[in-house]
């Protein structure tokens, strides 16, 4: 049986690894002093909240396709 990868998975993945991406990128200029820790970290958390939020609202939206369906 083949298992299909759902959006509620895929996408919130792809967006946490370009989240990574990007937070290792800045690390420097975040050690160096040129970026506040208000900038960093707040983005940072702002974004994954987001992610977080999102991954929860497909899934919802999934099961809920999922109950019309039957």
């Amino acid at each position: 049986m083949r298992r299909v990868l759902r959006k509620s998975v895929w996408i919130p993945a792809l967006l946490a690894l370009y989240l990574i991406v990007f937070v290792v990128l800045g690390w420097r200029s975040f050690v160096a002093g040129l970026t506040s820790p208000l900038l960093y970290l707040g983005g940072t958390a702002v974004v994954a909240i987001s992610i977080a939020l999102l991954h929860f609202h497909l899934k919802k939206r999934e099961s809920d396709h999922q109950k019309e369906s039957r």
